[in-house]
């Protein structure tokens, strides 16, 4: 067997395999989305089992390079035990692993996409930090590291700047917002709806805020434009 790498993860899921086997998705910092297997973690006497739970960022050794590697040895980084015992934070992050697990296939590989997911799962890790806002980040992210750039600063048409008086809304087929003078419409965006968008993507400071309005667009764009059919939040609704 060839020399063991070692690299950061987050465990994405898991199946058994055989009798006291189990296969691992992980999404690694140095070579992406890969499959690992864990040979007798099952086992009574595994120690590794509870390190290799879902959602545990954790530092890994793999040896080979096939479809399946072989997991060598495992530390713990992080378990994320705050989102674990709190239902909505489960959720949401159980989404990104969705995103995540869906868009990337084997071997798939984005340095900045391993840190935005680390970087949303360590703030919503704060005992006392829950905000919708973190989910619509990380779709906003996502999106641009995919090579999807939502248009949120300025009207698509005329380029006027959002922080100008006129009516805003969202434009779903080009991925942005645009203003009442270039389409008009019977119902535009809220200013607290504005303000949730200017505070996502500028980070202006304002606790009047909204996203009924861009949450459900983003997750449109996410399954439009990543060609991902969303699970997780039905499920747990």
């Amino acid at each position: 067997m060839s020399q063991a790498l070692l690299t950061e993860s987050l465990v994405l899921k898991s199946i058994n395999f055989k009798d006291t086997d189990k296969i691992y998705t992980l999404f690694t910092r140095d070579f992406g989305k890969i499959s690992g297997i864990g040979k007798g973690v099952r086992k009574i006497s595994s120690k590794r089992l509870s390190l290799l739970d879902s959602l545990n960022l954790i530092k890994i050794g793999i040896a080979g390079k096939n479809e399946l590697r072989v997991i060598t040895e495992v530390r713990l980084i992080h378990s994320f035990i705050n989102i674990k015992s709190n239902y909505q934070k489960l959720k949401t992050a159980l989404y990104f692993l969705e995103l995540i697990s869906s868009h990337f296939q084997e071997s798939d590989q984005s340095s900045e996409v391993f840190e935005l997911l680390i970087k949303v799962l360590l703030r919503l890790d704060e005992l006392a930090f829950f905000d919708s806002r973190v989910e619509n980040y990380f779709e906003i992210e996502l999106l641009r590291l995919s090579g999807f750039e939502v248009g949120l600063f300025s009207c698509s048409e005329c380029s006027l700047n959002i922080d100008n008086h006129r009516f805003f809304n969202l434009n779903t087929e080009k991925n942005s917002l645009v203003c009442s003078k270039c389409l008009p419409s019977f119902s535009y965006l809220s200013e607290k709806d504005l303000s949730g968008i200017s505070l996502l993507t500028r980070k202006i400071p304002n606790n009047e805020v909204l996203f009924s309005s861009l949450d459900p667009f983003l997750k449109n764009q996410i399954q439009i434009l990543l060609s991902i059919n969303i699970k997780s939040l039905t499920f747990f609704d």
